[in-house]
Protein backbone atom coordinates (compact mmCIF):
# COMPACT_ATOMS: atom_id res chain seq x y z
CA UNK A 1 0.00 0.00 0.00
CA UNK A 2 1.66 2.76 -1.27
CA UNK A 3 -1.22 5.58 -1.08
CA UNK A 4 -4.06 4.66 1.70
CA UNK A 5 -6.47 6.33 2.80
CA UNK A 6 -6.61 6.69 6.95
CA UNK A 7 -10.00 4.32 7.07
CA UNK A 8 -7.46 1.83 5.68
CA UNK A 9 -4.67 1.83 7.62
CA UNK A 10 -7.24 1.89 10.71
CA UNK A 11 -9.11 -0.80 9.56
CA UNK A 12 -5.46 -2.64 8.67
CA UNK A 13 -4.32 -1.90 12.66
CA UNK A 14 -7.87 -2.87 13.64
CA UNK A 15 -7.86 -6.33 12.08
CA UNK A 16 -4.17 -6.94 13.35
CA UNK A 17 -5.38 -6.12 17.03
CA UNK A 18 -8.12 -8.21 16.59
CA UNK A 19 -5.66 -11.62 15.39
CA UNK A 20 -3.58 -10.51 18.07
CA UNK A 21 -6.53 -10.88 20.61
CA UNK A 22 -7.49 -14.33 19.15
CA UNK A 23 -3.78 -15.49 18.86
CA UNK A 24 -2.96 -14.66 22.56
CA UNK A 25 -5.98 -16.53 23.17
CA UNK A 26 -5.20 -19.47 21.25
CA UNK A 27 -1.42 -19.97 22.80
CA UNK A 28 -3.14 -19.38 26.27
CA UNK A 29 -5.25 -22.56 25.78
CA UNK A 30 -2.34 -24.30 24.82
CA UNK A 31 -0.13 -23.44 27.34
CA UNK A 32 0.66 -25.64 30.39
CA UNK A 33 1.76 -22.59 32.55
CA UNK A 34 -0.26 -20.94 34.45
CA UNK A 35 1.62 -17.89 34.87
CA UNK A 36 1.76 -17.33 30.75
CA UNK A 37 -2.11 -18.30 30.75
CA UNK A 38 -2.22 -15.39 32.89
CA UNK A 39 -0.19 -13.35 30.99
CA UNK A 40 -1.43 -14.21 27.66
CA UNK A 41 -5.23 -14.00 28.37
CA UNK A 42 -4.63 -10.18 29.93
CA UNK A 43 -2.71 -9.76 26.71
CA UNK A 44 -5.81 -10.92 24.86
CA UNK A 45 -8.36 -9.09 26.45
CA UNK A 46 -6.24 -6.00 25.98
CA UNK A 47 -5.98 -6.64 22.07
CA UNK A 48 -9.43 -6.99 22.29
CA UNK A 49 -9.99 -3.55 24.05
CA UNK A 50 -7.60 -1.65 21.44
CA UNK A 51 -9.55 -3.17 18.87
CA UNK A 52 -12.77 -1.89 20.39
CA UNK A 53 -11.21 1.67 20.88
CA UNK A 54 -9.85 1.72 17.23
CA UNK A 55 -13.72 0.73 16.02
CA UNK A 56 -15.21 2.91 17.87
CA UNK A 57 -12.53 6.11 16.72
CA UNK A 58 -13.60 4.99 13.11
CA UNK A 59 -16.96 5.15 14.23
CA UNK A 60 -16.86 8.70 15.60
CA UNK A 61 -13.89 10.41 13.54
CA UNK A 62 -15.01 12.78 10.53
CA UNK A 63 -14.85 11.85 7.28
CA UNK A 64 -12.49 14.27 6.25
CA UNK A 65 -10.07 12.67 8.24
CA UNK A 66 -10.93 9.40 7.41
CA UNK A 67 -11.00 9.82 3.81
CA UNK A 68 -7.77 11.87 3.73
CA UNK A 69 -4.61 9.74 1.66
CA UNK A 70 -1.52 8.89 2.61
CA UNK A 71 1.46 8.36 1.62
CA UNK A 72 3.32 5.25 3.44
CA UNK A 73 5.73 3.79 1.33
CA UNK A 74 6.98 1.91 4.11
CA UNK A 75 3.53 0.91 5.90
CA UNK A 76 3.42 -2.73 4.50
CA UNK A 77 6.87 -3.65 5.61
CA UNK A 78 6.29 -2.55 8.95
CA UNK A 79 3.07 -4.05 9.42
CA UNK A 80 4.36 -7.77 7.57
CA UNK A 81 7.42 -7.52 10.01
CA UNK A 82 4.95 -6.79 13.20
CA UNK A 83 3.02 -9.81 11.95
CA UNK A 84 5.84 -11.92 11.76
CA UNK A 85 6.91 -11.77 15.25
CA UNK A 86 7.11 -14.93 17.03
CA UNK A 87 5.42 -15.98 20.26
CA UNK A 88 5.08 -20.11 21.34
CA UNK A 89 3.04 -21.92 23.86
CA UNK A 90 6.27 -23.07 25.77
CA UNK A 91 7.77 -19.29 26.12
CA UNK A 92 8.86 -18.11 28.97
CA UNK A 93 7.23 -15.07 30.70
CA UNK A 94 10.40 -12.46 29.24
CA UNK A 95 9.93 -14.34 25.67
CA UNK A 96 6.69 -13.50 25.56
CA UNK A 97 6.56 -9.98 26.90
CA UNK A 98 10.08 -9.48 24.72
CA UNK A 99 7.58 -10.33 21.55
CA UNK A 100 5.06 -8.33 22.30
CA UNK A 101 7.19 -5.44 23.15
CA UNK A 102 8.43 -5.69 19.59
CA UNK A 103 4.78 -5.84 18.14
CA UNK A 104 4.43 -2.58 20.16
CA UNK A 105 7.48 -1.22 18.80
CA UNK A 106 6.94 -2.19 15.19
CA UNK A 107 3.25 -0.44 15.46
CA UNK A 108 4.71 2.74 16.96
CA UNK A 109 7.16 2.74 13.55
CA UNK A 110 4.06 2.30 11.89
CA UNK A 111 2.41 5.09 13.07
CA UNK A 112 5.54 7.48 13.10
CA UNK A 113 6.03 6.64 9.88
CA UNK A 114 2.59 7.75 8.84
CA UNK A 115 2.65 10.96 11.42
CA UNK A 116 5.82 11.98 9.50
CA UNK A 117 4.52 11.69 5.82
CA UNK A 118 0.69 13.15 6.20
CA UNK A 119 0.49 16.68 5.48
CA UNK A 120 -2.77 17.18 7.36
CA UNK A 121 -1.89 18.42 10.91
CA UNK A 122 -5.51 16.67 12.18
CA UNK A 123 -3.95 13.36 10.29
CA UNK A 124 -0.68 13.74 12.29
CA UNK A 125 -2.61 14.36 15.58
CA UNK A 126 -4.05 11.01 15.13
CA UNK A 127 -1.25 9.03 14.59
CA UNK A 128 0.71 10.45 17.27
CA UNK A 129 -2.18 9.57 19.58
CA UNK A 130 -2.16 6.21 18.49
CA UNK A 131 1.62 6.28 19.04
CA UNK A 132 1.06 7.33 22.76
CA UNK A 133 -1.83 4.56 23.03
CA UNK A 134 1.08 2.07 22.33
CA UNK A 135 3.29 4.17 24.64
CA UNK A 136 0.57 3.55 27.67
CA UNK A 137 -0.49 0.00 26.53
CA UNK A 138 3.68 -1.15 26.76
CA UNK A 139 3.88 0.56 30.42
CA UNK A 140 0.82 -1.31 30.82
CA UNK A 141 2.68 -4.37 29.82
CA UNK A 142 5.50 -3.86 31.84
CA UNK A 143 3.37 -3.74 35.30
CA UNK A 144 1.37 -6.91 34.28
CA UNK A 145 4.41 -9.14 33.67
CA UNK A 146 5.51 -8.14 36.97
CA UNK A 147 2.62 -8.86 38.84
CA UNK A 148 2.48 -12.32 36.72
CA UNK A 149 6.54 -12.98 37.45
CA UNK A 150 5.91 -11.93 41.26
CA UNK A 151 2.80 -14.69 41.50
Amino acid sequence: MRYAQVRDMLDQVRDFHGQLAEYYHQLSKSSDQQRIKLLLDHMSNHEKQLQESLRDYEEDASKQIMNTWVDCKYCDEVLATCKQIPIVPEASVESVVQATLDIDNCLMRFYREVAEKVESEKVRDVFRNLVEMEESELRQLAFSALQVRDA
